[in-house]
């Protein structure tokens, strides 16, 4: 596994090499404190045909608001590492933030997408996507991945990253990844490790409250807002601070309040706080 953090040229030469070598590169950017929902992207490229892996490790500070978690969101490096050397991984890329942000660079290149950046997540951590696309677009410039893959929990990031790749021509394909959970439902997140004992367990009750929206909706009731609404409210009566619980567009994210349920055309997002921690989550139905 090659390991690179400071020089852009010399990871790129060895890009070039493996695709001039005939092998598709597949490229998973990540923030590191990597578990198994990280991992399982790195299975799902080879499983997509990529002969060749590429990790990104690096805690974007663009995407963190002034009170967010910059700070404090956990670094394990050295165990990131042996994860990813043991899955095969062939090319790490976890650079210092003076290399992605250099100094001397006074201008930053802002790639904006208004409405849906400002909806859902948006709502509550301005600049966040923004920060999120900028690093992204850098890091596929660097990289230059024949197929990238990001995870199925992040939904509204992948729509806005695909959304870039289409207005800017990108040549990656994008690939969705599923969520991965504990035995429990809870997705797996980095974030998790923020949780108490008591309010992991209580976490539990985010996607058995996406499931039971959707085993409503499924009777083909269609006052969408009151079955929501309810829910909101119960989540709210036992200890979440609800930001959102919405079914959206599976394409676009648009808002739905009549739905024709047919396979895979819709989606239910959830973000809520619990204590201090922010967690997402959503349900394709």
């Amino acid at each position: 596994m090659q390991i690179f953090s400071d020089n852009i040229n010399t990871l790129r030469a060895q890009i070039s090499k493996w695709k001039e070598d005939g092998n598709t590169i597949g490229f998973a950017p990540t923030m590191g404190n990597l578990h198994d929902g990280h991992l399982s992207l790195v299975r799902n490229l080879k499983k997509n045909g990529a002969k060749k892996i590429a990790v990104s490790i690096f805690v974007n500070p663009r995407q963190f608001g002034l009170s967010e978690d910059f700070h404090q969101y956990p670094r394990t490096l050295k165990n990131d590492m042996a994860l990813l050397e043991k899955e095969g991984v062939d090319l790490v890329f976890c650079p210092e933030v003076n290399l992605i942000y250099p100094s001397h660079i006074n201008s930053e290149i802002i790639i904006d997408n208004p409405k849906l950046m400002n909806d859902l997540c948006g709502r509550k951590r301005p600049g966040h996507f923004n920060g999120v696309l900028l690093v992204v677009n850098k890091l596929f410039n660097i990289l230059q991945p024949d197929i990238a893959i990001f995870g199925q929990k992040d939904y509204q990031q992948f729509i806005l990253i695909k959304n870039m790749v289409e207005n800017l021509f990108i040549e990656v394909d994008l690939i969705l990844s599923p969520i991965i959970r504990e035995s429990n439902g809870l997705a797996l997140s980095s974030r998790n490790n923020y949780l108490s004992y008591e309010n992991k367990i209580m976490a539990t009750e985010i996607y058995a409250s996406l499931v039971k929206v959707k085993d409503k909706l499924d009777k083909k009731n269609d006052d969408i807002t009151q079955i929501i609404q309810l829910e909101v409210d119960r989540l709210n009566s036992i200890g979440f601070k609800v930001e959102y619980l919405e079914l959206r567009n599976l394409d676009n994210l648009e808002v739905c309040n009549k739905a024709e349920f047919e396979k895979k055309k819709y989606i239910l997002l959830i973000a809520i706080k619990l204590g201090d921690t922010r967690l997402i989550d959503n349900l394709i139905l």
